[in-house]
């Protein structure tokens, strides 16, 4: 008989944990709800403030400011959340990087911009005055490279994979005359952009306009229901420790930062035709891969393995010869 309880006490007791408070932890009481009885809740977080004996401690409850007595079994240890920490730059004219979901449109390169950019190389001290000059005339040179205006790469495109083919259709959301205006205005600079274009689709998802303090409003696609029924496509992920590798041995290194990367890669005609959006103005096809789809991070790992950011590392003579 006895040999039957112990192993019925083993049994019960197999996934038991044993639970200690110290004063001055914070913990949970499970407690009856006000409707009813037999319903309960956990309230807290309330402060260890001594230990009766091994099952029953003292809580006291700050908000309340009241001492209960509860048994182990109705305590649960309270975990705080991190603290977020501010990360601090200590760097003048640091320049913030642009939101990916709300690309900023600005067409061409404002000339002034350019003219800074030259005349910090020009003071750039750890460069020889050679240096300084031939490094002035290649990117004098390859001036057209460099603008405001996203490029259209070929080759790749980004194609759109739905685990059904079904019509998927929305209405445009209500907005102000004020934000009719500003829609209006960021749509046309999209069509000049070769962005998007005037079209018709079964597959539609409404436009917003993103009002952040402090900055201006934005055009965004909610793209949720159809990112919900998009297939799931997986690529592996490039070896970080062998790229630093490689590009350690290299003596100059730069880095080029891609303009609105995203708006650089064109959409498959399938593409087009389920991310297409619909406004108030009308139903608009993007042309480009637009912001917010799900799956549209992967088509960077596949094309090249820096999503924002292509680096060239050569030797300072061969890394100057565009050939």
């Amino acid at each position: 008989m006895e040999d039957a309880k112990q192993k019925q006490k083993l049994w019960y007791d197999r996934k038991t944990v044993k639970r200690q408070f110290r004063p001055g932890e914070l913990v949970l009481v499970v407690a009856p709800s006000r409707p009813t009885k037999l319903s309960v809740q956990w309230i807290g977080p309330g402060e260890i403030v001594q230990q009766l004996s091994k099952t029953n401690y003292v809580v006291k409850f700050p908000e309340k400011d009241e001492i209960c007595v509860y048994h182990v079994n109705m305590l649960k240890q309270y975990h705080r959340r991190a603290e977020n920490i501010n990360l601090l730059y200590l760097e003048d004219n640091l320049k913030l990087e642009e939101e990916e979901d709300m690309p900023n449109l600005e067409l061409d390169h404002d000339a002034s911009e350019w003219s800074k950019f030259i005349n910090g190389i020009q003071q750039n001290s750890k460069l020889s005055k050679l240096q300084r000059e031939e490094l002035e005339e290649l990117l004098c040179k390859c001036s057209n490279n460099f603008s405001n205006n996203p490029g259209c790469t070929d080759l790749a495109e980004h194609d759109i994979e739905l685990e059904y083919d079904r019509p998927m259709v929305a209405k445009p959301y209500r907005m102000s005359p004020r934000q009719i205006d500003i829609l209006e205005r960021e749509v046309n600079k999209m069509i000049e952009l070769k962005i998007v274009e005037p079209g018709e689709s079964d597959f539609t998802s409404p436009l917003i306009l993103a009002e952040v303090p402090g900055k201006d409003a934005r055009p965004c696609v909610d793209y949720r229901r159809l990112n919900k029924v998009t297939r799931t496509q997986y690529f592996p992920l490039p070896n970080i420790e062998e790229l630093i590798k490689k590009v350690s041995a290299a003596k100059y290194i730069s880095v080029l930062d891609l303009t609105r990367e995203y708006w650089q890669i064109p959409l498959s005609p399938r593409a087009q035709r389920y991310a297409a959006f619909v406004t108030t103005l009308g139903t608009f096809r993007p042309l480009r891969l637009p912001f917010g789809l799900k799956m549209r991070r992967n088509i960077y790992i596949v094309d090249t393995p820096y999503v924002r950011q292509i680096i060239v590392f050569l030797t300072y003579r061969k890394k100057l010869n565009p050939s």
